[in-house]
């Protein structure tokens, strides 16, 4: 088992997530501390977000990193847990919203594309568009 951060590494979907981890100063968090629940979005969810968008979000640190804390949860909530659940908190302090539905289950509306990566701080769930802070501008569809 590895660190959140290695298994987000050795996946290969992840990469602009990493880009913004590595830009927020965010991967000893991801890799020692914890244990996290991480909503991670995936390449494909930030194909939605202009480029000028996550260069502007690069740019500025302070917003990247509520952005990111947006999508951890302390503790370790797995697929099965999050059946139970309805409201958590992220590290940014804004709730997530979850909901199971035909569909499957949604964290703030947006699906959980996969889940359980069980990691040695954590476990990751990848989500298929960005969850946002309240009050943050929406920056993907």
């Amino acid at each position: 088992m590895k660190s959140i951060l290695a298994t987000l590494r050795d996946s290969g979907s992840f990469a602009v997530l990493l880009d913004l981890v590595q830009a927020a100063a965010m991967e000893e968090r991801l890799s020692t501390k914890g244990p996290y629940t991480l909503f991670a979005p995936d390449d494909g969810a930030f194909g939605a977000v202009p480029e000028q968008e996550l260069d502007a979000l690069r740019e500025d640190t302070a917003r990247l990193a509520g952005v990111l804390n947006h999508h951890i949860v302390p503790g370790v909530h797995s697929m099965l847990d999050l059946l139970g659940i309805r409201v958590l908190r992220s590290l940014e302090g804004g709730d997530l919203t979850v909901e199971v539905t035909r569909e499957g289950v949604l964290v703030n509306n947006v699906p959980i594309v996969e889940s359980d990566a069980w990691c040695t701080n954590g476990i990751c769930h990848a989500v298929s568009a960005l969850l946002l802070p309240p009050g943050a501008r929406k920056v993907a569809a």
